[in-house]
């Protein structure tokens, strides 16, 4: 019978060793992080007391008041003056601070998370197609699907001045023929004028039944349109479109933008989240596009390609799988930001509609009261604010930790 020697054990374990997957190196790595652990924690309370609290803690904020506590300190348990317990005290209505604490988690919470939906899923797709198409070559069904895209979407100006949306559809498929023509005629002074022409025509005459003037407007908008439009547009070109904007969304400050954004739709706590979701956008794109030109040099991409896999193979099989770690750290730190800007559109009246509680909405109600000695009226909201921001911060530290491939435990 043949004799397994220590150094075979050894080198067996080794092998053993080589196969484990990267994302369970990864979660050891993460759950042996004291800060990961620390965030996980705080995240865990977080969301689990603001999710039992809203399906099995029933509150009706229009009706809880009750002026004879009004800014009474914490109180641990009933006294013969005040015949409840109140752990945070009472608010300038005599309501419970700790009840609207524990529920104002709830719609703290959700606008973090639906605002940071919304971000990454416009900003990376956006982000997404920017670095693929600028590092690779576009088909031709691509290159008819993008010139449709910018006719339609350039043409929302004049579709938007002559209250005719229709216009979209005239020019997405004027851009189609566009991509046909310019890839199977040539003549440039031709594609100028005939696309020109036919874009003052689209948008000008439809606008002849609003007013001559807004039809004046509207052709010399389309005829440019057109222009573009007779380009020979590429991946190149739609990546730094992409980008522009990005970099346009980008020299407004944030906090003023959200407010902009929401004082045009309006204020509420689903308005708030649409604005914070729309200034994080460029932070996901920017990002996506950097890992994306990354991947887009490695060997096992230009192997793919010289096999004949498609573009929406490479992209789900081979592209998207290898930009996660960064994204999923950038999306913990989002959360984290998107509640402090939650938190602050509140403190300004733009967040959630009295009485709704929210933590920033709470802060602005009762900061005018530290004056007269009722601190928990702000401390305990502001402490929500904190810890849940730590929290996130924390667990996206240990995320960054844990994902680095260079730190992979053997």
């Amino acid at each position: 019978m043949a004799e397994i020697t220590p150094n075979e054990v050894g080198i067996t374990d080794f092998a053993l060793r080589e196969h484990r997957s990267l994302w369970y190196d990864a979660w050891r790595r993460l759950i042996s992080s004291n800060t990961a652990r620390l965030g996980m924690f705080i995240v865990a309370l977080f969301v689990l007391s603001s999710v039992y609290a809203h399906y099995f803690w029933p509150y009706e904020p229009k009706s809880d008041l009750d002026y004879s506590l009004k800014l009474k300190p914490p109180i641990l348990a009933p006294t013969e003056e005040i015949e409840s317990a109140h752990y945070f005290g009472t608010d300038k209505l005599g309501r419970d601070i700790f009840r609207r604490v524990i529920h104002g988690g709830w719609n703290s919470l959700r606008v973090g998370f639906v605002a940071v939906g919304i971000s990454l899923s416009i900003g990376g797709l956006l982000g997404l197609l920017a670095g693929f198409f600028e590092s690779t070559p576009l088909s031709s069904r691509e290159h008819i699907f993008l010139h449709g895209l910018i006719g339609a979407v350039l043409s929302l100006l004049s579709a938007w001045i002559a209250n005719q949306y229709f216009q979209a559809v005239l020019f997405a498929g004027l851009g189609a023929v566009a991509a046909i023509y310019n890839r199977f005629l040539a003549g440039k002074p031709a594609r100028f004028l005939s696309f020109g022409l036919a874009g003052a025509i689209f948008s000008g005459a439809p606008a002849l039944l609003v007013s001559p003037y807004i039809a004046l407007v509207c052709a010399i908008l389309g005829a440019l349109v057109g222009v573009i439009l007779s380009q020979p547009l590429g991946g190149q070109f739609l990546s730094s479109i992409i980008m522009r904007a990005m970099d346009i969304i980008l020299s407004f400050p944030g906090y003023l933008l959200a407010i902009a954004i929401v004082a045009f739709l309006g204020p509420g706590l689903e308005k708030g989240m649409i604005a914070i979701g729309v200034v994080g956008i460029p932070v996901y794109a920017r990002l996506v596009r950097s890992v994306v030109l990354s991947v887009m040099q490695k060997e096992y991409i230009l192997a793919a390609a010289s096999v004949g896999e498609g573009h929406g193979r490479i992209l789900s099989r081979h592209v998207v799988p290898n930009i996660l770690s960064p994204i999923i750290v950038q999306t913990t730190m989002g959360l984290a930001n998107a509640i402090l800007s939650a938190a602050a559109l509140g403190f300004l009246g733009l967040g959630a509609i009295p009485p709704e509680p929210e933590w920033g909405a709470m802060l602005g109600d009762s900061y005018r009261y530290l004056a007269s000695g009722a601190w928990w009226a702000v401390v305990f909201p502001g402490l929500a604010i904190m810890l849940s921001v730590l929290g996130f911060n924390l667990l996206g530290d240990g995320l960054r930790d844990a994902l680095d491939p260079k730190l992979r435990i053997i």
